[in-house]
């Protein structure tokens, strides 16, 4: 089974080089920009299978690009990564965006891949 092409979004730049460089390791096909409106303008240009998103960034936030996600690639797989130290918080967030999971950082990595593999596994099964 062929991995997904992945796009991580986040404005930290030590995050994003670390994660980009992790999963390139482990083949996967990845892209990684800094801003909301870099992930749409890449997403204009290039197909992706899953955005790992942040939540907390500065300009278009990561629950403002779900949303124009959503509109434009409804079938999108959505991980989110934030910093966010209250659960309650952000449960309530991703209820009004859709999203197939999250994740708190800092990233456990291990984790990562195996919500990557499942979340990929269960949609070659549906597709």
């Amino acid at each position: 089974m062929t991995k997904p092409r992945l796009l991580l979004v986040d404005d930290d730049k030590t995050t994003l080089d670390g994660l980009v460089r992790i999963l390139t390791r482990d083949e996967y096909p990845v892209s990684g920009v800094l801003s909301g409106s870099d992930a749409l303008s890449l997403l204009s240009r290039k197909s992706f299978d899953i955005i790992i998103t942040d939540l907390n960034m500065p300009g278009m936030n990561g629950l403002a690009l779900i949303n124009e996600v959503k509109k434009r690639h409804a079938s999108m797989i959505i991980v989110v990564i934030t910093a966010c130290s209250s659960l309650k918080a952000v449960e309530d967030i991703l209820k009004t965006a859709s999203c197939d999971y999250y994740l708190i950082k800092p990233v456990d990595i291990k984790e990562l891949k195996v919500v990557l593999k499942d979340l990929w596994e269960g949609r070659q099964v549906i597709t």
